[in-house]
């Protein structure tokens, strides 16, 4: 995905010195937001429109996409089996992305050097959420998992405080809240 999280990972990326291929079925040319692109791609990222078409040439995959019905399962056994022996997973996205069964053979099999997610996995026969950590995939010496937690920061609990705050207000005041 090339969404918000998407285009900063793609930033932090190439800042780092890394060689990137963006994915993304909609339309490249997207008008502007709050004074910039909203799809702004520097130069030298490749850009494609297909998964399958980037799959080949990945060696650190990175899923940042949503669940839609066209994403749940996009790492399954035929796409795992599309990239390079000992290619990295990376799901920061949502569970439903990634299939568990095709990331625990593609681990056993050593087709995927490594696995991790700060999500639960789209389990065959429990949902992902909440995750199981005494599972197979969980313990898995190949795969890592964290909480899924990157917005939880000083600055973002202020901004919550403030909000909170000034809903209060409002609601003492008779009015509505801002966000409701």
């Amino acid at each position: 995905g090339f969404g918000n999280v998407g285009r900063v990972l793609c930033r932090y990326l190439l800042n780092m010195g890394s060689l990137v291929t963006v994915v993304r079925q909609r339309c490249w040319n997207i008008t502007a937001v709050e004074g910039e692109e909203r799809c702004a791609v520097r130069e030298g990222v490749g850009k494609v429109s297909s998964l399958e078409e980037a799959l080949p040439g990945t060696d650190i995959l990175i899923l940042v996409c949503t669940t839609t019905p066209e994403t749940v399962h996009l790492i399954n056994k035929k796409t795992i089996s599309m990239l390079p022996q000992g290619a990295l997973i990376v799901n920061v996205g949502r569970g439903p992305l990634v299939e568990y069964d095709a990331v625990l053979g593609g681990l056993n099999s050593g087709h995927i050097g490594g696995f991790a997610s700060d999500v639960g996995v789209s389990h065959s026969v429990k949902p992902s959420e909440p995750w199981d950590p005494d599972d197979e995939l969980s313990n898995h010496e190949k795969a890592i998992f964290t909480p899924h937690v990157g917005g939880y920061t000083d600055y973002s609990y202020g901004i919550m405080a403030e909000k909170i705050v000034d809903a209060i207000d409002c609601v003492v005041r008779g009015e509505p809240p801002p966000v409701w």
